[in-house]
């Protein structure tokens, strides 16, 4: 019996899954609200860019204090900044960008306004920022009258209804101004 081509064939099994890199997707990855979550797909690639279908992927990041990703490649962040995913096997390694930009911080302009009942309304200018006080655009404020008797929102314009002081708050991703 000739043993040769059953060595062959485990040598040529052995090289064919073989790893030389990893990919990682998606790439990159921003989180804007903390209940986001992501899972990732980690392929191993040989040189001639086939994927090992017997590697398996270990998962970690570089600040878990960022965001944290399971064993699983479910990724979620956790505070604002910046980190990265790192994919591994056999001392091979990829890695991928996370940001998270969380707002950290609302202004509203004016600070004070002067409404009438029945007169002009008065437009709020709301801005969010992250964590390096860069300005998020992308994010939708709400309003909410506190004082319903004495002054009304429509959208973003305030509405005098009666005589008195009132309070409007302005909420962007649970972030609050008055």
């Amino acid at each position: 019996m000739n043993r040769l081509p059953t060595v062959a064939l485990l040598v040529c099994v052995a090289a064919c899954d073989k790893v030389d890199y990893i990919k990682i997707s998606p790439e990159p990855i921003i989180f804007k609200q903390a209940n986001n979550e992501i899972w990732l797909s980690g392929k191993a690639m040989n040189h001639q860019g086939r994927q090992s279908e017997r590697a398996s992927i270990g998962w970690k990041t570089a600040d878990p204090s960022i965001a944290v990703v399971d064993a699983k490649g479910k990724l979620k962040p956790v505070k604002s900044g910046h980190t990265e995913v790192i994919a591994t096997h056999q001392g091979i390694e990829a890695r991928a960008s996370v940001d998270v930009l969380f707002v950290e911080k609302v202004t509203v302009e004016p600070t004070e306004v002067s409404v009438m009942d029945g007169g002009p309304s008065v437009e709020l200018k709301v801005k969010a920022f992250d964590y390096m006080g860069r300005e998020l655009k992308d994010r939708t404020p709400t309003y909410k009258s506190l004082a319903d008797k004495i002054v009304s929102m429509g959208q973003n314009a305030v509405f005098g209804l009666a005589p008195g002081e009132g309070v409007v708050e302005v909420q962007v991703d649970g972030v609050k101004a008055k």
